[in-house]
């Protein structure tokens, strides 16, 4: 049934991009079969990329881990401090450090029974400084 449903949505999905040809609303010079490949070949197939970026902007996407990078931008922090500067639980705090550290925005290490986390690269720091600071424009 649901493979049923796909074909038949895929089919209208042809329909319309062939009627968008035929009216010359889109600029191509080819037919439909064709401008849909060439829209197939612009989308990558490697499933990883994607599921990387889901990870990245569902980390970016919390108040509390936006809070946690822009507290952190400056300069390497101890769990415990950023617990204690939000105002958080430990087990809410290290969710929340975990998420960025898993989408490649910080990185930590360990001294003992402390954990420190850090940016992970200049590039993320200055995307971080950067948005700050474009809200702040825009606001």
């Amino acid at each position: 049934m649901i493979l049923l449903l796909v074909k038949l949505s895929t089919t209208i999905a042809q329909a319309r991009v062939k009627r968008l040809v035929s009216l010359g609303l889109v600029d191509t010079s080819c037919t439909p079969t064709e401008r849909i490949n060439q829209l197939k070949s612009r989308i990558s197939e490697d499933d990883r990329s994607y599921r990387q970026l889901e990870a990245f902007y569902t980390a970016l996407g919390d108040a509390t881990r936006l809070r946690m990078l822009n507290l952190i931008a400056d300069e390497e922090l101890c769990a415990c401090e950023v617990m204690a500067a939000l105002g958080l639980t430990q087990p809410t705090t290290s969710h929340h450090l975990g998420i960025l550290e898993r989408a490649g925005l910080l990185s930590s290490r360990r001294n003992g029974k402390w954990v420190f986390y850090k940016i992970a690269n200049s590039k993320i720091r200055n995307l971080v400084t950067k948005s700050f600071n474009l809200l702040e424009e825009t606001v």
